[in-house]
Parts: structure tokens; C-alpha cells; sequence
């Protein structure tokens, strides 16, 4: 072992980062045949049924709008999305289709599911208190990441 790694493995965050490699190991394990990660997103965008626009979407994303265009375009060919134009509009308002957002829920479901699993390791009188910690350590890890 080299000592750069001794080094890492003396920082207390060391165990954060192991927990958060195994959490993401389990992700990619449990993420859904059905819809790629940038469907996922889009998804649970659009299950609030309110059509946006390219601009709106890339806005709320946080994306760049070529990126954006991509992933619609590639729902849109799914039939995951689908297009309209108001009469006197130039921008098309893109909307997920009923059969997508069915089978989101079901995806949502499934995924919960196995965070029950997880949440059963944790006592159930410290579940309310683990989570609370961890919305707040996710919270300020996200914020740290962000403003680099």
C-alpha cells in the first residue's frame, strides 16, 4: 500500500467515501433497464404533468441546452416524451407520455423498495435521525462540490 493511500485511509472523511463507493456500486447494480439515467431525471421532472420547453427544461436541470435537446430528442424516439406547439408559438412544450410516467412509478417503486432494504440495517428508533444526518451531510457535501 503506498503512502498516499495510508494517508487517505488515516482521514476520518475515509469512511465517508467508502460508504458513498458502495452506495454508488448499489446504484448501478439496482439502476433501472428501463430508463437511462437522463430519462430518470426527465422523468421525475415531468411527473409534476406541467410541459416545458427546451429552455425551461435545461433551466431546471441545470443543463446546457444542446445537452438537453440530446436527451429529449432521445425520449422523444422512445416515445418516453412527446411534442406540441401552442397555435402562435415558435417553441415546441415537451410532456412525458402516460405509459412513461406508468412505468416510472413502477421504477420508482422498486427503488424504494431496496432503500426499505437498506434502512433496515439502521435501528428503527435511530431511522428518523440517520436520515435527518444524512439529508444534512448530503446537503453540505453537494454545496462543497458545487462551488469548487
Amino acid at each position: 500500500m503506498t503512502s498516499i493511500t495510508q494517508a487517505a485511509r488515516a482521514n476520518p472523511a475515509w469512511g465517508a467515501l467508502a460508504a458513498i463507493a458502495r452506495i454508488e456500486r448499489g446504484r448501478r447494480a439496482a439502476d433501472s433497464l428501463r430508463f437511462t439515467h437522463a430519462d430518470q431525471r426527465l422523468l421525475w421532472m415531468f411527473s409534476d404533468g406541467k410541459p416545458r420547453t427546451l429552455r425551461e427544461i435545461a433551466d431546471e436541470l441545470g443543463l446546457e441546452q444542446s445537452t438537453v435537446n440530446r436527451q429529449v430528442n432521445s425520449a422523444l424516439k422512445a416515445g418516453r416524451l412527446r411534442r406540441s406547439r401552442e397555435p402562435g408559438q415558435t417553441a415546441w412544450q415537451f410532456l412525458a407520455t402516460d405509459e412513461a410516467l406508468a412505468e416510472f412509478v413502477r421504477d420508482l417503486q422498486d427503488h424504494l423498495a431496496l432503500l426499505e432494504q437498506g434502512l433496515q440495517a439502521v435501528p428503527e428508533d435511530e431511522r428518523s435521525r440517520f436520515l435527518e444526518h444524512l439529508g444534512a451531510f448530503a446537503t453540505a457535501y453537494n454545496e462543497a462540490a458545487t462551488q469548487r
